[in-house]
């Protein structure tokens, strides 16, 4: 079934004779089109893409399942041209999807249409996207790739006295000079005891003799993101930094043997979680072990208590068990991984013994 047809089944099971959609990767899974401005209404007979006249060329080329409409900005607002759209089509009934728009902007929008029942629905094409098909898991594969080749390039560089911030600048440069469009996130670049703040801002913090590293980051291609986590122990690894490192290690690899075709995300995480749970540092450990992977950067599955979402074959997940000790460190493994009819792969292939830079 196509991506657009499973929204129009979507719409005949809840009986509704359109779809309206605001989020913007959405937009893209379902047409193609790669702008900022767009709003798409999908109806039983047609679909429009709506934009102005910023990007009404960008969408005519890209958008071959959808009828673009250049709005007016200044003459007409968007709640006036899915109005005329409504009519024309005679909906009675309207999908919108909720997540993606304040509760003040639909009440506006809708306040046009006081005739049309508007039925309010969460992630329905978010619900397709996680598998992936093959031309989306290569997008991800070469932005892994990228990111690889530039942390392979980074270890150079990486010394007592450089800065977080100037790291992180340099792996995004190195991201940037080999083809990603942008990057995943900011960079976690965070050296010493600022290594067990998980989602940390590098600082101007400069590295010394015996810190460890813990490096986040993710490149961009065609619109789908990579995202990697290593740790590095700068100089001569003290022996808790190998041993919490080897328990980080052993929880990854756990969920990795546990992945298989039908498994949920809670079971998968309690996986990982049983080795850290036996560890003297089980207090520490991180909440969570993944989530899924695509257009965004977090997606449907996610893995961890109460998710309930199977895995199936092509849902390209995160596995990034952690320990995080305050005023010590932390250490976090991250590699994106799927499954094939051959079995695990990961797309990510930096090695992930413990380096002692």
């Amino acid at each position: 079934m196509s991506r657009l047809n499973y929204i129009i089944h979507k719409m005949a099971q809840h009986q509704v004779d359109a779809f309206l959609i605001f989020d913007a990767n959405n937009i893209t899974y379902l047409s193609g089109f790669t702008g900022h401005a767009a709003t798409a209404l999908v109806c039983k007979e047609k679909s429009y893409l709506l934009t102005d006249y910023r990007y009404f060329e960008q969408a005519k080329n890209q958008c071959t399942d959808f009828s673009v409409v250049c709005r007016d900005r200044v003459n007409q607002s968007l709640a006036a041209l899915v109005k005329e759209l409504l009519s024309q089509h005679h909906v009675n009934q309207l999908a919108f999807e909720t997540d993606h728009t304040s509760h003040g902007a639909w009440l506006n929008m809708a306040k046009l249409w006081p005739d049309v029942d508007c039925l309010a629905v969460s992630r329905w094409v978010e619900a397709s996207r996680y598998i992936k098909s093959d031309i989306e898991i290569k997008a991800i594969q070469h932005a892994a790739q990228i990111a690889d080749q530039a942390l392979e390039n980074l270890t150079s560089v990486i010394k007592p006295g450089v800065s977080e911030r100037e790291l992180a600048i340099e792996l995004e440069y190195q991201m940037s000079v080999l083809g990603s469009e942008q990057t995943s996130f900011p960079t976690i670049m965070l050296a010493a005891e600022r290594s067990a703040l998980p989602h940390g801002i590098p600082s101007h913090k400069k590295l010394t003799h015996g810190d460890l590293l813990l490096i986040d980051f993710g490149a961009v291609i065609n619109g789908y993101h990579s995202d990697m986590t290593r740790t590095f122990v700068l100089g001569k690894a003290s022996q808790k930094q190998r041993d919490v490192y080897h328990i980080v290690l052993a929880a990854q690899q756990a969920a990795l043997d546990a992945l298989n075709e039908g498994i949920v995300g809670q079971e998968l995480y309690l996986h990982a979680k049983n080795v850290l749970d036996q560890s003297p540092y089980a207090q520490f450990q991180g909440e969570g072990l993944g989530h899924g992977l695509g257009l965004d950067l977090h997606e449907f599955p996610f893995i961890g208590l109460g998710c309930d979402l199977k895995l199936h074959s092509n849902c390209v997940v995160t596995i990034e068990p952690g320990i995080y000790i305050p005023g010590w460190g932390g250490v976090r493994i991250e590699d994106d991984v799927y499954l094939s009819e051959n079995g695990l792969i990961s797309l990510t292939s930096f090695p992930k013994h413990l380096i002692e830079l």
